[in-house]
């Protein structure tokens, strides 16, 4: 299977600071792979770097054997790679329909911007109900909802999703799961971030372990099962 994402040999800065270091990972065509690891070990800027919003890095990301290791933040975007970020960014003062029409390409007629707004509120009823509610009105959960909604509009074949469950009541994990199952059987691929493997690793193809900038595991759902990998990495 060909590859959609290869990152290799990336070292990534906060100012004088290291992040990570020389860390290597590839997504297939369809693939699902996640990213595992405690709080502060870099894996939402393992993302931001896959997206270019971090100012100093090296190494090299190529999306369909295509460099964007310097690519701007907003053509990444328009090539079909969305990013769902840990804290959502979603337009408080903007409607629920306000974010998700912003978000479909400008290039999309006005019949299929209403077919893909119209799954989206399919797909998540309490968005639907919640159609003209300002988004800084939404709990949580229904934010989160929103992030992913927004993403989805935009057609991508590359989802980026960080930490999609932090910070949720245990019902509203549920509901997210669900729709993280969902997502993981449709035609794009998906890189996901999260703390939690157990909940995540029957989502997945296969992933990585990263500790301090570092990739120290990585492999198929079975490998990662291994409850002692669990204890040396990612136990708080």
């Amino acid at each position: 299977m060909s590859r959609i994402l290869s990152v290799e040999d990336l070292n990534a800065y906060y100012g004088e600071s290291q992040i990570l270091f020389d860390v290597s990972i590839s997504v297939e065509e369809n693939g699902v792979v996640g990213i595992f690891g405690r709080n502060g070990m870099g894996k939402t800027t393992l993302l931001e770097s896959i997206v270019n919003r971090i100012d100093h890095k090296t190494g090299t990301v190529r999306y369909r054997d295509r460099d964007i290791t310097a690519t701007p933040t907003h053509e990444i975007v328009r090539d079909k790679i969305a990013y769902v970020p840990e804290d959502r960014e979603i337009y408080t003062a903007l409607t629920v329909r306000e974010n998700l029409e912003l978000a479909v390409p400008k290039d999309i007629s006005d019949d299929v911007k209403e077919e893909r707004i119209g799954e989206i509120f399919d797909r998540f009823d309490r968005l639907g109900e919640r159609a003209a509610q300002r988004g800084g009105t939404l709990s949580g959960g229904e934010q989160q909802m929103l992030a992913i909604g927004r993403a989805l509009v935009s057609g991508p074949d590359l989802l980026l999703l960080d930490e999609p469950t932090e910070g949720l009541a245990p019902i509203i994990v549920e509901e997210v799961v669900k729709v993280l199952n969902d997502l993981v059987t449709q035609n794009r691929a998906v890189l996901l971030v999260e703390q939690n493997i157990t909940r995540t690793l029957p989502l997945i193809d296969r992933g990585y372990i990263i500790e301090s900038g570092h990739i120290v595991e990585n492999g198929d759902t079975e490998h990662l099962s291994d409850e002692t990998l669990n204890d040396k990495y990612l136990t708080v």
